[in-house]
């Protein structure tokens, strides 16, 4: 099924919203729709310069998440720990 403007834009704002949660000092990201999974590409400042790092996320948790508290505590967990060499705000 064909990923919609829509949809992608809603999976652009609930990874904004997560990545603020998160409390990233200077970031980049792209919502990059794949077959099944999508991945979040996140560039953001560490210690030693710049770093990517790709975290796989189901479409439904990114377009239903906003409103699912369980869901948006799972992936500022998981996340968290994955983007922990982050620099802070």
């Amino acid at each position: 099924m064909p990923i919609t403007t829509a949809e992608l834009a809603q999976a652009r704002e609930a990874v904004a919203g997560l990545l603020e949660a998160l409390g990233l000092n200077d970031y980049l990201f792209e919502v990059e729709p794949r077959n099944g999974e999508w991945e979040v590409r996140v560039e953001c400042v560490i210690k030693e310069g710049w770093e990517t790092v790709i975290l796989p996320v189901k479409k439904e948790w990114l377009l239903v998440g906003r409103s699912d508290p369980g869901i948006q505590l799972q992936l500022l967990d998981e996340w968290g720990v994955k983007l922990a060499a982050c620099k802070k705000a």
